[in-house]
């Protein structure tokens, strides 16, 4: 005998319709659904029940889905759905979050309105322009800049009546704020939905034929975006650290506190230790964001002792450190010139001291678990990699030269 199991498909794409709730579209979005679903897509529609239970704000339940969809597929008939405060749609918020999220989106419209659409999107255009021209400002509605035209235009004897009077006056801003944002619009006659909807099936086929040959190189892709995010938090980071460092030079409203303050914003985030990372990785423990810093100077005016230059976050820095005593992290860190990491178990607190040229910069990092100083000395590798990972290094070293006077 042979036994069928049945397998939940998981990373399926998840696509997400949107139109206004009109009868006219009730069969057709459910034909859709259909249609997505056997071809192995998951399609939620809110008439199903496939958002779970409603909440108090079920519009924005409706747009926390587009968010988590991949697709968005927008079905555009005569009627525009509800007009809300700021005259806009929910239909129109979700296209919004979908277009904010960079959301694949494809866009259906009954041929009628299309074609009453492109003869009236230059007209349009040149009202929109006009609106421009005259407030310096883009409209907070996509609907303010028509209203009145529109208006107007449905006064008998005016040319532009017979084809406005097609769909509701919302739907013409609506689409021409979908078209002059480069989305092509698909014709989709209701009256021929089964049909249609292999259509829908067809275009995704096409949109997956684009992207396929990317699909091996995702890895370098996500690493590349990765990449250039870093870099963009490297270039604000250096350019407000120089700021800072300008204006302690130039004897201005800076100083060196204002300066850890800024410099510790690349270490704020928690960082995991990982035991055997390459074959057996292993969390043991997590390192809290940096919560102070202080930095101390050395000075031939005042031998045999460091200063205080400035200090930030949740620290009580003494104003000076004798350089004969021992057993001081930060005077031990000078004397043999060299990084120390120090750990205080009252405190829970990991210490990262480092020479800086004339300078010794001290970074304070609380720990989530309890260790001992036994297992901090035991994991003192992985502890240094964790808070200055490869990502991080760059950051770290742009800092040590604007301290040490390299920069």
């Amino acid at each position: 005998m042979i036994l069928k199991e049945s397998f939940k498909l998981i990373n399926r794409t998840r696509i997400f319709i949107s139109s206004a709730y009109e009868d006219a579209l009730k069969d057709t979005r459910k034909i859709v659904k259909d249609h997505l679903e056997k071809s192995g897509h998951e399609v939620p529609i809110f008439e199903d029940g496939d958002f779970g239970s409603w909440e108090s704000d079920t519009l924005q339940q409706c747009v926390d889905v587009v968010n988590s969809s991949d697709v968005l597929i927008l079905l555009i008939n005569k009627g525009s759905g509800t007009l809300l405060y700021g005259d806009i749609t929910p239909t129109f918020l979700e296209y919004k979050a979908a277009k904010n999220q960079k959301k694949h989106i494809l866009v259906f419209v009954s041929p009628e309105v299309k074609a009453s659409f492109m003869s009236l999107k230059d007209a349009l255009k040149n009202v929109y322009e006009s609106y421009l021209r005259d407030h310096h400002r883009v409209p907070d509605s996509p609907y303010t800049p028509f209203k009145d035209w529109i208006r107007d235009q449905m006064k008998d004897g005016q040319l532009g009546k017979s084809l406005l009077e097609k769909a509701d006056p919302f739907i013409w801003a609506f689409l021409y704020d979908i078209y002059s944002n480069g989305y092509w619009l698909y014709e989709f006659d209701i009256a021929r939905s089964q049909e249609q909807a292999k259509n829908i099936s067809a275009l995704l086929s096409t949109s997956l034929r684009s992207v396929v040959n990317l699909i091996p190189e995702r890895t370098k892709l996500n690493e590349l975006k990765n990449q250039t995010a870093n870099l963009m938090n490297y270039a604000n980071y250096t350019l407000t650290l120089l700021s800072e460092k300008n204006l302690i030079m130039n004897n201005e409203i800076g100083n060196w506190s204002n300066f850890l303050e800024q410099a510790i914003n690349f270490l704020q985030k928690d960082k995991e230790i990982i035991v055997a990372p390459d074959f057996n990785p292993t969390r043991v423990n997590i390192i809290r964001g940096c919560k102070a810093a202080s930095l101390y100077h050395y000075n031939e005016n005042t031998p045999q002792k460091l200063i205080l230059l400035g200090a930030t976050g949740n620290v009580t820095a003494p104003d000076t450190f004798d350089l004969t005593n021992s057993n001081v992290y930060v005077v031990d860190a000078f004397n043999q010139q060299e990084k120390i990491i120090f750990y205080r178990e009252e405190k829970q607190t990991l210490y990262i001291t480092e020479p800086i040229g004339e300078c010794v910069l001290c970074l304070h990092f609380p720990l989530v678990e309890r260790w001992n100083n036994d297992q901090v000395k035991a994991h003192i590798d992985l502890i240094e990699y964790a808070i200055i990972k490869e990502e991080d290094e760059y950051f770290y070293e742009y800092l040590k030269l604007l301290i040490g006077g390299k920069l």
